[in-house]
C-alpha cells in the first residue's frame, strides 16, 4: 500500500509540472496575441512567474501541519485559478490597464501556488524513504513533466485546442490530481467532505470545457463589432471574418486584414505599379502572403500576366478562400484560375529553395509587430528575394502606414535600399486602415513612374493616382532609422511605438 501511494505521489509531480508551465505558456501567448511583442511578454511572464515560484518556495515553510491536505487545497485553488484565467483576461481585454494588472496578478497568484508544490510534495514523500532518493525522484519527474508540456502546448494542445480550452483542461487536471489524492492515500485530519470541493470545481471546468465553443464566441463578440461569419483557429493563428450589411471583414489574430468596402484601393495600388513599370510580355509573378486570393485576383486582371504563383504559410487560408463563399465572391475565384499555382509554405524557405526567376514578386505580408514577422522586412531575407527576381525585375511590399508608423515605414525603406539599386516609396488612403504605404524596389535605375490607362476593371489606380502617391506630407515624410536585420531586429519596435501612440489617443 505504501508502495502504490509513493507512487501516485510520484506521478503527481509530472503532472504537477506539465500543468505549470502550461500555465506559463499559455499565459505568455494570450499576451502575445492581445499586445503584440512577443520578446517582451514572454520576457515579464517567465520573469513574474519564476519569481513568484521562488515566493512560492520560501512560503512553504510557514506550512508544518498536514501537509497532504495543505497540498490538496493548494491543488485545488490551483487548478480553479489557472482554469479561469484565460476566460478572465480575455473577457476584460477592452480595459487595456486592468488587463495588464490583472494579467501580472494571474501570473504571482499560479506562481506561487506552482512553487508551493514541489517542497511540500517533498516532505510528504519523506515518509516513504530517504530523502536522497526522493529528491532524486522529485525533480527527475519535475523536469520530465516540464519537457512534456513545453511539447504538448505548441504541437497538440494550442493548435487543436484553443487557449482557454487548453487552461481549462490543464486546470481540471490539477484538480484530478487532488481528487486521486483524496481517494487513494490515508493521511491527517480526513474528513468524508473533502472531496465536496474539488468535485465541485472539477465539473464547473468540465462544464466551461463542453461550453467552450459558445464561451468563444462569447469572448469574441467583445473584440470584434460586427457579427461574426467564421472563426477557426489554425495551427498558424485566429482567422475570423465578421460582416455588417455589404462591409465583409477578414481578422487573422485579432487583426484587420481588410475591408470589402475599400480593399480594392489597397490591392490595386499594391499590385499594379509594379506591373505596369515591367515592360515585358508573358510575366512571370511571385506573391508571398495573400492567401485571401484579393492580390492575385488584381494581377490576373493584367493580361500580359502569363503565371502566378502563390506562398501561403497557412492551409487554412488557403482553405477558406477557394471554399468560402463570401470570400470566393470577392477574390473571384482567383486561386482555382490556370495561370495560378498555390504553394503552401514559409515565404523564406520557399526562397531558400527557388531557382526560378520572376518578374514582378509581391510581398503581401502582416505588418511587422513582432520579431518573427519581422524577419520578414529584414536585409537577409531582401537578399535572398533578389536572387529570385529576373532581369529588370520588380518587388513591392506593404509597409505600414507612415502617418501612424512612421519609423517603421522608413526603417523598412532604408532597408530595402541597403539591397537595391532604386527603392520608390508611395502611399494611399484607405478608409478602413487609414494613410498606407508601399516600397517598391529594383536592381538597376530608379524607377520610372508607369504611363497609360489603368487596366480593365480597375476602381481606383491610374497613373495619375500613383504619381500623386509619391508625395509625402511633413508628418509622413523620411526620418532617419536605424536597418532592420536578422541580428538587430529593430523594426518591430519601431512599429510598436508608433502604433501605440495612436492606439492609446
Amino acid at each position: 500500500m505504501r508502495r502504490l501511494e509513493q507512487r501516485i505521489l510520484l506521478f503527481s509531480v509530472f503532472f504537477l509540472s506539465l500543468c505549470g508551465i502550461i500555465y506559463e505558456l499559455v499565459l505568455g501567448s494570450l499576451a502575445t496575441y492581445l499586445l503584440g511583442n512577443p520578446v517582451q511578454q514572454y520576457s515579464i511572464t517567465i520573469g513574474f512567474f519564476l519569481s513568484s515560484m521562488g515566493l512560492g518556495s520560501y512560503l512553504s515553510r510557514f506550512l508544518t501541519r498536514d501537509m497532504l491536505k495543505n497540498f490538496i487545497m493548494i491543488e485545488v485553488a490551483l487548478g480553479f485559478v489557472g482554469g479561469l484565467s484565460v476566460l478572465i483576461l480575455s473577457y476584460l481585454f477592452s480595459f487595456s490597464a486592468t488587463y495588464y494588472m490583472l494579467h501580472i496578478f494571474f501570473l504571482i497568484v499560479i506562481g506561487t501556488l506552482v512553487g508551493l508544490e514541489i517542497p511540500i510534495i517533498t516532505r510528504v514523500l519523506k515518509r516513504y524513504g530517504s530523502l536522497k532518493d526522493i529528491l532524486s525522484n522529485v525533480l527527475s519527474l519535475d523536469y520530465i513533466g516540464g519537457l512534456a508540456g513545453s511539447l504538448l502546448f505548441p504541437l497538440l494542445l494550442f493548435p487543436f485546442l484553443g487557449r482557454m480550452l487548453t487552461s481549462v483542461i490543464i486546470g481540471a487536471l490539477n484538480i484530478l490530481v487532488a481528487i486521486v489524492i483524496i481517494i487513494k492515500i490515508d493521511y491527517e485530519n480526513r474528513r468524508k467532505t473533502d472531496l465536496l470541493i474539488p468535485m465541485a470545481v472539477f465539473i464547473l471546468l468540465l462544464g466551461m470545457a463542453a461550453s467552450s465553443d459558445r464561451i468563444n464566441t462569447i469572448l469574441q463578440k467583445r473584440l470584434y463589432y460586427d457579427d461574426i461569419v467564421f472563426s477557426k483557429r489554425s495551427r498558424h493563428q485566429e482567422i475570423v471574418m465578421t460582416r455588417n450589411d455589404a462591409d465583409f471583414r477578414l481578422y487573422l489574430d485579432g487583426s484587420l486584414q481588410f475591408s470589402s468596402v475599400d480593399e480594392y484601393r489597397y490591392h490595386e495600388m499594391l499590385v499594379f505599379p509594379s506591373l505596369a513599370i515591367h515592360k515585358s510580355a508573358n510575366k512571370r509573378v511571385l506573391v508571398l502572403g495573400g492567401g485571401d486570393g484579393l492580390a492575385v485576383r488584381e494581377i490576373l486582371k493584367c493580361r500580359d500576366v502569363a503565371a502566378v504563383t502563390l506562398v501561403e504559410l497557412d492551409p487554412a487560408m488557403i482553405d477558406l478562400a477557394k471554399k468560402n463563399s463570401s470570400l470566393r465572391v470577392l477574390n473571384g475565384d482567383s486561386l482555382d484560375d490556370p495561370r495560378v499555382s498555390v504553394v503552401v509554405g514559409d515565404a523564406y524557405a520557399y526562397l531558400v529553395g527557388n531557382r526560378k526567376k520572376y518578374d514582378v514578386i509581391i510581398a503581401d505580408f502582416p505588418d511587422p509587430h513582432d520579431e518573427t514577422i519581422s524577419k520578414l522586412y529584414t536585409v537577409e531575407f531582401y537578399m535572398l528575394l533578389r536572387r529570385s527576381l529576373g532581369r529588370g525585375g520588380v518587388f513591392v511590399t506593404q509597409s505600414t502606414s507612415p502617418l501612424f508608423a512612421r519609423e517603421a515605414f522608413w526603417c523598412i525603406h532604408h532597408t530595402m535600399k541597403k539591397v537595391f539599386g532604386s527603392v520608390t516609396a508611395y502611399h494611399v488612403y484607405v478608409p478602413s486602415f487609414g494613410d498606407w504605404g508601399f516600397n517598391m524596389a529594383s536592381e538597376g535605375a530608379p524607377l520610372a513612374a508607369p504611363v497609360g490607362g489603368p487596366a480593365p476593371g480597375l476602381k481606383y489606380y491610374t497613373a495619375e493616382t500613383f504619381r500623386e502617391s509619391l508625395h509625402f506630407p511633413m508628418d509622413s515624410s523620411a526620418t532617419l532609422t536605424d536597418i532592420n536585420t536578422f541580428n538587430k531586429p529593430v523594426l518591430y519596435s519601431y512599429y510598436l511605438k508608433g502604433w501605440k501612440y495612436y492606439t492609446e489617443m
